[in-house]
């Protein structure tokens, strides 16, 4: 076979007309790249191309040899995998061509002088009605005069031909049959204020309940049927799409005239002038909703239990994962739980799996609606649930599993039978018990073993002969050696009166200098500590270095109250008051050196005991602190029995105060209700001026945040302090 000799043809330029049939093949074929070709002895030229950035290209390794070699159309549904094409440039490289489908177009006389080909960078095959599409376009390609022009050196026309302009009417009648019937909508929308239509496929009635002629005539309009949600990424992709001048594809959502939400894919690229003036948007929209459904239903099967409606254990090893690289950076801790029911099984076999469903189903409901916002409930085996609780250290989570153990105090009707559903629950800590997903599932697990042997039917993890303990039990030993040996040393965090600005007090935040992990902060070692049984020494040894300090500062004339974080572990200790007024002996300190602060859910896990410790430092002359407001029961009635002189509101609730009308709502309500037990309030996490002055106009008294200052250290503190 022989080829049209183009040697004496180098200028590839692009001309419209040319572009036009290579966006046609495009949309037609559903494809991103669509190229149209020139053949010489040596090279292959492009003439035009879609999606494709490459200049010439050897006849050997082109795409054409093959079509040439065949004399008719190629159809291959991944070029990757066969013989005859996996050498070629655009498929052994850049853009690695996997679909490929090309039809030879002879003119003038000759056998074949070029080809007009689609591909694609997935495997896939055309269907039968885009294959004829791409065969009349070459042929049109063949009568085209531009096309012709190229292939001679001298101006060569079809104008006068009547039976050529004739045949080309023809087939073009016939191309738009075909593209009227593909399954999806074909467009071309102009270049003006509001992208007005001018020519759509009549399929667009089936896809958006609409007809062409609304379409075209304004009365609908396209980017009315855009899902406003997902209408800001689209347009920032087609923009810059067209900046590049490249095609386009987008995934997004539809709302048809009658309302109906729809996914549809969407192919298109812009038509430019010979200036680069964008003159028209031309593109295929394709109804792929069914293929959203199914992908939305594997998904259920995959990361959802089909019987409670919950997230399964693949769901929460994901969250697990997610969660642990969210606390690594804030330094925060979580706790995961593992409860199961322990009597499922002779429920199963008493009144069979039917009512063992539904007692499943219950459990899942009951759990459901204790879980907080942040929280997640999963059920990950036939008879065991997880929580997880982000930012919960030890008393929050023992907490949570007892309000998770009430929610089950009341009996289950099953076939007419109350029946009580007895659970055990097993805690887990990160970073304390372990850092990734699988030490901290079977961790919970193995304290749920333990759990359910004991009377509250609740456990902590307390170490087991696992591969990991012995890193545990390498930390608790660094731990107490850190305690007894200074590595760890304190920063201070000041807090300031709204109306003066004076300096009223400061926090105590512990730092560890680990010799071989470097700096650690609380969020690293707490919870650990607190499951190691080390949390009382480590409040001994932050309370001794706080009286200390402050016996520095009084000696320079600048002291101010220290406020020390207990835990729930100090209140249950019987020597802590002694230790308080101990240390203050030794220094030659008073209750106004010392202040101390609680979180609620510290003392809600005993209330009874935390009042009795209260109770005796208030008469001993030191100020009570709740600390991290709002975040455990979110209850001002319980402060009416306890002897507290602040809140402290959490952070979360403060740092977008002036930009979320819920949390300005809430910590409102907050100073308000407090104001009326005779509490004074101190706002955490204060970051901005604007919201310290709204804080102010509120009435709140103190405040503590990066505004004002990040923790300190005692002799910064001092200098800080005297030129504050």
């Amino acid at each position: 076979m022989t080829t049209r000799s183009l040697r004496g043809v180098r200028d590839t330029s692009s001309e419209p007309e040319l572009d036009e049939f290579t966006r046609l093949a495009a949309i037609a074929c559903q494809v991103p790249m669509a190229m149209l070709t020139l053949l010489d002895d040596d090279q292959e030229r492009f003439a035009s191309k879609l999606g494709v950035e490459c200049g010439e290209i050897s006849r050997q390794e082109s795409l054409s040899a093959v079509v040439v070699a065949s004399n008719e159309l190629v159809h291959i549904e991944d070029a990757s995998t066969s013989e005859l094409l996996n050498r070629c440039a655009l498929v052994a490289g850049p853009p690695h061509i996997k679909l490929f489908a090309g039809v030879p177009i002879s003119a003038a006389g000759y056998q074949v002088s070029g080809m007009l080909s689609v591909a694609d960078i997935v495997p896939r095959n055309l269907g039968t009605s885009q294959v004829e599409a791409l065969r009349l376009l070459a042929h049109q390609v063949e009568r085209s005069p531009a096309y012709q022009v190229r292939l001679s050196s001298r101006h060569y026309s079809v104008a006068t031909d009547a039976p050529v302009i004739e045949d080309l009417r023809e087939s073009q009648r016939i191309l738009q049959t075909l593209i009227s019937n593909l399954p999806g909508v074909a467009y071309r929308c102009r270049n003006d204020r509001t992208w007005s239509v001018e020519l759509i496929s009549e399929s667009c009635l089936q896809l958006m309940g609409c007809s062409a002629s609304d379409l075209i005539n304004s009365i609908v309009r396209m980017v009315d049927l855009v899902h406003p949600d997902d209408l800001p990424s689209l347009k920032r992709k087609i923009s810059k799409a067209l900046r590049a001048k490249t095609p386009y594809q987008s995934t997004y959502r539809i709302r048809t005239v009658t309302g109906q939400i729809k996914w549809v894919w969407e192919q298109g690229c812009g038509v430019f002038s010979k200036d680069g003036e964008v003159v028209a948007l031309e593109g295929f929209l394709t109804d792929i909703s069914e293929q959203k459904r199914a992908e939305e239903h594997i998904r259920r099967m995959a990361y959802f239990d089909e019987l409670t409606g919950l997230p399964n254990r693949l769901s929460m090893r994901d969250a697990l994962s997610a969660a642990i690289a969210k606390s690594s950076d804030s330094h925060d801790p979580l706790a995961l739980l593992h409860i199961e029911v322990d009597n499922f099984r002779e429920i199963n076999e008493t009144l069979g799996y039917r009512e063992g469903d539904r007692l499943l189903q219950e459990v899942a409901d009951r759990f459901s609606g204790a879980v907080g916002e942040q929280q997640m409930v999963a059920h990950i085996s036939e008879s065991s649930f997880s929580m997880l609780l982000p930012r919960a250290d030890a008393s929050r989570a023992m907490l949570t599993a007892r309000r998770l153990l009430s929610t089950l105090s009341k009996p289950i009707d099953l076939s007419g039978l109350l029946l009580n559903t007895d659970c055990s629950i097993g805690v887990a800590l990160f970073p304390g018990h372990g850092s990734d997903p699988d030490a901290l599932l079977r961790r919970a697990n193995v304290a749920r073993y333990s759990a359910k042997r004991g009377i509250e039917k609740i456990a902590m993890f307390a170490g087991s002969l696992d591969s990991d303990n012995a890193q545990r039990l390498r930390l608790m030993t660094e731990l107490r050696r850190a305690i007894d040996s200074d590595e760890l040393f304190l920063v201070f965090q000041p807090k300031v009166h709204m109306r003066s600005g004076a300096v009223s007090g400061v926090e105590a935040l512990v730092r560890w200098r680990h010799p071989e992990r470097g700096l650690m902060s609380p969020g690293q070692f707490i919870a650990f500590a607190e499951s190691a049984g080390l949390i009382t020494g480590l409040t001994h040894w932050v309370l001794n270095a706080a009286v200390r300090e402050s016996y520095v500062w009084h000696g320079s004339g600048r002291a101010v109250p220290i406020a020390v974080n207990l835990s729930s572990h100090d209140l249950r200790d019987p020597t802590f008051i002694d230790r308080v007024m101990e240390s203050l002996e030794t220094w030659g300190g008073s209750p106004d050196w010392i202040q101390f602060e609680l979180t609620e859910s510290c003392i809600m896990e005993d209330l009874s005991a935390a009042q009795i410790v209260l109770d005796q430092l208030r008469e001993t002359g030191f100020k009570i602190f709740i600390d991290d407001f709002g975040t455990g029961y979110s209850s001002l009635s319980y402060l009416r029995r306890l002897p507290v002189d602040y809140i402290k509101i959490d952070q979360s609730f403060v740092m977008d105060l002036d930009a979320n009308e819920e949390s300005a709502a809430i910590v409102r309500s907050i100073i308000e209700l407090a104001h009326n037990l005779g509490l004074e309030v101190v706002a955490e996490g204060v970051e901005s001026r604007s919201i310290m002055e709204m804080l102010e106009r509120w009435g709140c008294e103190e405040a503590q945040g990066y505004c004002i200052s990040k923790p300190v250290s005692g002799r910064d503190f001092q200098s800080w302090s005297f030129n504050h």
